[in-house]
């Protein structure tokens, strides 16, 4: 989905446009108006922008100097110009500029249409899948990326260095970051790989996801990337210029706008990871830079944070909140010898690989030390069940009349023999994924009823857009876009249109309400708006449908 803004200082403009392109369902565009330039300025601020329409002659600020707004903001967005006037020298002046066309008002919608689609597929043909893969046969050959790897892995298992060490070391390894500012976090997941792939195979993969991140990255900051596991991808990301003697103001205002732009990009990164490597990407990001020492600890909550809730679907785009009180934390009891198992078992649940689970539980109890390993799986599946869950209420024992309870679990003498025990730990096991599964059909549900609670709330609001919304759920514009549809089977704007219609319907049978007042109550911009809509979905207009209800009424 690309994300589209409109502008043009005259409203019929931007409300014509719109109507014809939320007609065009192949585009797959969410289309957002404004009526000046410092009405799109303040979109460009707030969320990622694909592509302009706009009017070259506007007051205030041109289209000109909106478009050297929109590069430093969006480098990658495509800009379409569009004007009353033939003028030969805004024609050139547009190009040279970097803009993707020049479209006159009169030449009339199909020549603009043409010129979005070629937008689209300029987006879509930015980065080629040959070049990916050969830059990364290179890259998986470079030692360097895998001394920085490394250095990294450790400082996000808790490995705490002093200012000048870190100093130094950055310059040994050849670290593009700074070490004294601090650095944003920002951890990707595969979420899942064919089964019959190679090891050499993924490994592309992975380096490939790197690249398209690396594509779309540099333009704006300063990052480091690394294959942290299988599943798991790092970037470590900074401005590319600030001063950390710069006044708190100046560094919030430049962290902010960071933020935005990194969300924004990994949207169209998980896009392209999809269409090109047809691999699903989730990603959680951190909610603001943390200093080196607080890395570690950031990295724990996003990774729980991926495993648990909304972050244990696919193609999560999610902003990691700050530490709150009862926050889920997987303590786990992990003797020395054993983490690597555990790792391993953690990473099935995180996964939902149900079989492997079965199997190394299995493995692990019988490679020797029975009684020890038992402990060290059944304090596992402990830490990993949610606080609300209970053992003895969620799940039932291989044999169904004696329920499962942690007074059981954590006595492996009451086993008549190994494979019974095994047989147990499986069981509670299936209750952790049963939790986590219902764990976020429940939050998603939650999220589906909330997005629908402020729709009708605000309904009659002409400002009513996907990016809106999502700003008051908290949550990134693409993943509640395709969230909606999967749980309702129509798009957001699709349910807002139909939720106005029928509020309009409800108000049409009072006739001493106003058309005119009928179409501002229900969220429509223009009366002329309101008839076109209504007429499309219920194949009359409102003044027949009123007409229709009185005779009824009378009849």
């Amino acid at each position: 989905m690309y994300r589209m803004l409109i502008v043009d200082n005259e409203d019929y403009v931007v409300e014509g446009l719109l109507e014809v392109f939320h007609q065009l369902p192949h585009l797959e565009l969410e289309v957002i108006g404004a009526s000046s330039a410092r009405e799109a300025l303040e979109w460009l601020k707030r969320t990622k922008v694909d592509i302009v329409v706009s009017d070259i002659r506007m007051p205030g600020m041109d289209g000109m100097a909106l478009h050297r707004e929109i590069i430093h903001y969006w480098p990658r967005c495509q800009v379409i110009f569009l004007s009353g006037f033939n003028d030969f020298d805004y024609v050139q002046r547009a190009i040279r500029d970097g803009a993707l066309d020049y479209v006159l008002k009169t030449d009339g919608d199909e020549a603009l249409i043409e010129a979005v689609e070629k937008a689209v597929q300029k987006l879509e043909a930015e980065i080629e899948i040959n070049a990916l893969i050969a830059k990364s046969k290179s890259q998986i050959q470079a030692a360097g990326a895998a001394l920085q790897k490394d250095f990294f892995f450790h400082m996000l298992q808790g490995d705490r260095i002093g200012q000048s060490r870190l100093t130094r070391q950055f310059k040994e390894l050849g670290i593009s970051l700074n070490p004294a500012v601090p650095v944003l976090l920002i951890v990707g997941r595969v979420d899942e790989w064919a089964e019959d792939m190679e090891y050499y195979e993924r490994c592309l993969l992975l380096y490939s996801v790197q690249n398209i991140a690396g594509e779309y990255l540099d333009t704006i900051v300063v990052q480091v990337s690394f294959v942290y596991d299988r599943f798991n991808l790092i970037w470590l990301v900074q401005p590319k210029e600030m001063n950390p003697s710069s006044i708190p103001r100046m560094q919030e205002e430049t962290w902010g706008m960071i933020g935005r732009f990194v969300q924004g990009t990994f949207e169209r990164i998980q896009e392209a990871c999809r269409e090109l490597l047809k691999l699903k990407l989730s990603v959680a990001l951190a909610g603001h830079p943390v200093i080196w020492d607080e890395l570690s600890s950031r990295f724990a909550s996003m990774r729980s944070e991926l495993a648990w809730g909304l972050g244990a679907g696919q193609e999560m785009l999610l902003v990691n909140k700050e530490d709150t009180e009862g926050e889920l934390q997987l303590n786990l009891i992990t003797p020395h010898k054993s983490v690597y198992q555990l790792n391993r078992l953690t990473e099935c649940v995180n996964h939902n690989l149900r079989e492997s689970f079965k199997n190394i539980v299995a493995e692990i109890l019988n490679q020797g030390a029975f009684e020890q390993n038992y402990y060290m799986v059944a304090s596992l599946l402990l830490s990993l069940l949610p606080p609300s869950a209970g053992l003895e209420s969620r799940a039932q024992a291989q044999t169904p009349a004696k329920p499962v309870d942690g007074g059981r679990l954590l006595r492996p003498d009451l086993f008549a023999t190994r494979g019974e025990a095994i047989d147990y730990l499986c069981a509670c096991g299936e209750v952790v994924f049963d939790c986590k599964d219902q764990l976020l059909h429940e939050q998603e549900d939650e999220l589906v009823y909330r997005v629908k609670q402020i729709i009708g709330e605000q309904l009659g609001g002409h400002d009513l857009s996907l990016t809106i919304i999502a700003e008051h759920v908290k949550h990134n514009p693409s993943y509640l876009s395709r969230l909606f549809k999967q749980k309702n089977g129509i798009g957001i704007a699709e349910y807002i249109t139909d939720c106005r219609i029928g509020r309009a319907k409800e108000m049409l049978a009072d006739p001493g309400r106003k058309i005119q007042d009928i179409a501002e109550a229900a969220g429509f911009s223009s009366v002329q708006y309101f008839y076109r809509v209504f007429k499309k979905a219920v194949n009359i207009t409102p003044q027949e449908y009123r007409e229709r209800l009185l005779n009824e009424a009378r009849t």
